[in-house]
C-alpha cells in the first residue's frame, strides 16, 4: 500500500496562498505563515496527510477571512489546536506538534537507525518516515559499501546476498566484517551531520551494533543527538521466502538455494546480539508484515517522537 506524497500539495493552490499572514514570535522577529510547511509539521505529528493538508487550508482561511493578517504565534496555536481537536485528534498529537516544532526550531540532529536483514523492508520504512518527519538525508549502506570497495580495491564489490560459496557461519563473519567498514565510510559525513545539527535516516543491510556504538562515542564530542534504532525482522521464514521469491533474488533463490539461509542467519546474528547488549544501547525490534506497512509505519513513528520527547523534556 502506497501513501500519498506530500509533494501533491503542490497541486492543492488556492487563493489563499496569494495572502500573506505574517506570524510574529517576538516585536522584532516575524516568519510567513507557508501551509506546506505547517501540513509537513502535521504529518510529522502522526496526523493523517488529509486531514493534515485540510487544517493547514482551514487555518490560512480562517485567519484571512478574520482580517487576521499579523497574529501571535500563541494566537496561530490556538486556532491550530483547535482544528486539530475539531479531526479528533487528542492532546498526544498537540503535544507531538509542540515537540516537532520545538525539535526543529532548536537543529537537534536526529540519527534513525534501520536495521535488518535483507528483504525486511528498510527502504521502503526510510523513505515513508523521511517523508513524515520532513527530513531530507537518507543514506544506504549499500551505497557506502560500493565506494569504500572501489576506494581500497580498485573495483565494484560483489552483492553482498550473491556470495554463496561460504558457509552460514563464515558468511555472517563476513557481513560483520562490512559492517565494520561501513562503519568506517559512514564517520565523517555522519559526524558533520550531528556537528551541523543535521538529522538523517541510515539504512541497509549492513548497519549493525558497532554503528550504534561509534554514535555514542560520536556525541560524547560533538552536539547530542537524538538516536533512535530499529531492527526490522521477518519473524516467519515461509514468509520471508515470499518475498524473495516475489522480489528481485528470485533467480538468485533458483540458482542458489541457500540465499533465505543466509538471510536468517544474518537476521538470527543480529538478534542474538541485540539479546545480549544488557546495559549497552540496543536496537527495538519492530516485526515486519508487509500487508500492515501502514500501521507498522504508524508504530516506527511513534517510537520516534515518543524518544524526540523523552529526550527534550
Amino acid at each position: 500500500m502506497v501513501e500519498k506524497g506530500l509533494t501533491s500539495q503542490k497541486n492543492s493552490a488556492s487563493k489563499y496562498d496569494f495572502v500573506k499572514v505574517r506570524v510574529h514570535l517576538s516585536d522584532q522577529h516575524y516568519y510567513v505563515l507557508s501551509r506546506f510547511i505547517l501540513c509537513r509539521m502535521l504529518t510529522a505529528a502522526q496526523i493523517n496527510y488529509s486531514h493534515a493538508l485540510r487544517m493547514a487550508l482551514d487555518l490560512k482561511k480562517q485567519l484571512v477571512d478574520k482580517g487576521h493578517l499579523d497574529v501571535s504565534q500563541q494566537d496561530l496555536q490556538r486556532e491550530l489546536f483547535a482544528l486539530i481537536e475539531q479531526h479528533g485528534y487528542g492532546a498526544v498529537h498537540i503535544q507531538w506538534y509542540k515537540t516537532m516544532s520545538s525539535f526543529h526550531h532548536q537543529r537537534i540532529p536526529l540519527v534513525i537507525l534501520l536495521a535488518g536483514t535483507g528483504l525486511t523492508g528498510k527502504s521502503t520504512m526510510a523513505t515513508r518516515l523521511a517523508e513524515r518527519l520532513n527530513l531530507s538525508s537518507v543514506l544506504k549502506t549499500d551505497v557506502i559499501y560500493d565506494l569504500m570497495h572501489t576506494i581500497i580495491d580498485g573495483t565494484t564489490p560483489s552483492r553482498l546476498w550473491e556470495r554463496n560459496d561460504y558457509c552460514n557461519e563464515t558468511f555472517v563473519a563476513t557481513m560483520c566484517k562490512e559492517c565494520q567498514l561501513v562503519c568506517q565510510g559512514l564517520d565523517t559525513d555522519v559526524c558533520k551531520s550531528i556537528s551541523d545539527g543535521k538529522s538523517v535516516i541510515i539504512e541497509g543491510d549492513l548497519v549493525d551494533h558497532r554503528l550504534l556504538l561509534r554514535l555514542q562515542d560520536c556525541t560524547e564530542q560533538q552536539k547530542r543527538p537524538i538516536v533512535v534504532s530499529l531492527l526490522l525482522v521477518i519473524p516467519d521464514k515461509e514468509d520471508h521466502e515470499r518475498l524473495v521469491q516475489q522480489g528481485p533474488y528470485a533467480r538468485l533463490d533458483q540458482e542458489d538455494g541457500k540465499l533465505v539461509d543466509r538471510m536468517r542467519a544474518w537476521q538470527d546474528h543480529l538478534l542474538e546480539t541485540n539479546r545480549s547488549r544488557k546495559d549497552l544501547p540496543a536496537y527495538q525490534v519492530i516485526e515486519m508484515d508487509m500487508d500492515r506497512l501502514p500501521a507498522i509505519l504508524d508504530q516506527a513513528q511513534a517510537i520516534i517522537l515518543e524518544k524526540i520527547t523523552l529526550e527534550m523534556t
